[in-house]
């Protein structure tokens, strides 16, 4: 069981929607992903995900409204998503944790429902209790908006279980009826000096970000009906 607290909205505010917008296909999200060389520095491991590997996955929350937020922070996808795939990032400094992106399609208007529904939930949940596989009590901030895309958000969310400290920076950015989520953790002893502990906090890549959300942008323009 985890309790979460700490949730001040600083989500994006909506900007106006492509005269083009539409989603993508599973091929179309596939091919739009991030390649060895245009990931920032980072190796890619390709993932062959599609929406069949979207297993329901057992997660209750008290409030229950916290329950769109988390599901979709700690798996990367929303019920109804048409397409999806996700690529798993290896850093140059080999740090233990894990990082990874996501890319999930969606029918006509419902990227952004799905993108409000979880702002709503973090802007309801200034501490949640939520159980999932592990029980651990954790800490969710929201933080400062991405810049791309149509709609944005980062959250950051902190626990420590046998002392072990676990930390991760999410992203979620909406361009038009397609979802990127990013997820940047790192893994440290909790014994470790206050500045080392600085030095190893996930941060989430400005350029890894904008290089994700242009390569899906450019990939809506190019399949948009003229």
């Amino acid at each position: 069981m985890s309790a979460v607290s700490g949730c001040a909205s600083q989500a994006s505010s909506p900007k106006p929607a492509a005269a083009q917008a539409r989603t993508l296909s599973q091929k179309e999200l596939e091919a739009a992903r991030l390649t060895q060389g245009e990931a920032s520095g980072y190796g890619v491991a390709l993932g062959n995900e599609t929406p069949a590997d979207m297993k329901p996955v057992v997660t209750t929350t008290t409030p229950e409204i916290c329950l769109p937020a988390m599901k979709l922070l700690r798996h990367g996808w929303a019920d109804g998503a048409v397409g999806y795939t996700r690529f798993h990032l290896s850093d140059p400094a080999n740090s233990v944790g894990a990082k990874s992106v996501a890319l999930t399609s969606y029918p006509p208007g419902q990227a952004k429902q799905v993108f409000a529904s979880v702002e709503k939930s973090l802007k309801a949940c200034p501490s949640v209790v939520y159980k999932s596989v592990h029980s651990v009590r954790a800490k969710l901030t929201l933080g400062g908006p991405l810049e791309p895309g149509d709609e944005s958000l980062r959250v950051n969310m902190d626990f420590s279980m046998n002392g072990i400290e676990n930390h991760t920076v999410y992203g979620l950015v909406r361009s038009s009826d397609v979802l990127v989520w990013f997820n940047i953790n790192e893994t440290f002893g909790s014994t470790l000096p206050k500045q080392k502990k600085a030095d190893f906090m996930p941060v989430l890549p400005t350029d890894l970000v904008l290089r994700q959300v242009e390569k899906v942008e450019a990939a809506l323009e190019a399949t948009a009906t003229p």
